[in-house]
């Protein structure tokens, strides 16, 4: 995809669309590494982000021990997703 490089200010900007935004999982902040000459975009992803999905795809037995008190919380549900 070409992109235009505009000029803001004393920098240069790049508009990038929403869907490649919404593809790529980077939301307010991203990661920016510069290498030889090319320009890396990544997403910054929470610590243990999708763990809560994971574990309600395989969930633990239902004697097995408790590891996450409070999973039923919907104050931390909401924190967690």
């Amino acid at each position: 995809m070409d992109v235009v490089i505009r000029k803001i200010g004393n920098s240069k900007g790049v508009i990038l669309p929403a869907n490649v935004l919404k593809e790529t999982g980077i939301d307010k902040i991203a990661k920016m590494r510069v290498e030889k000459d090319c320009i890396t975009l990544k997403a910054i992803r929470p610590p243990r982000s999708g763990w809560l999905d994971a574990i309600r795809q395989d969930p633990p037995p239902d004697n097995g021990p408790v590891f996450m008190d409070g999973v039923d919380d919907p104050e931390l549900m909401d924190r967690w997703t």
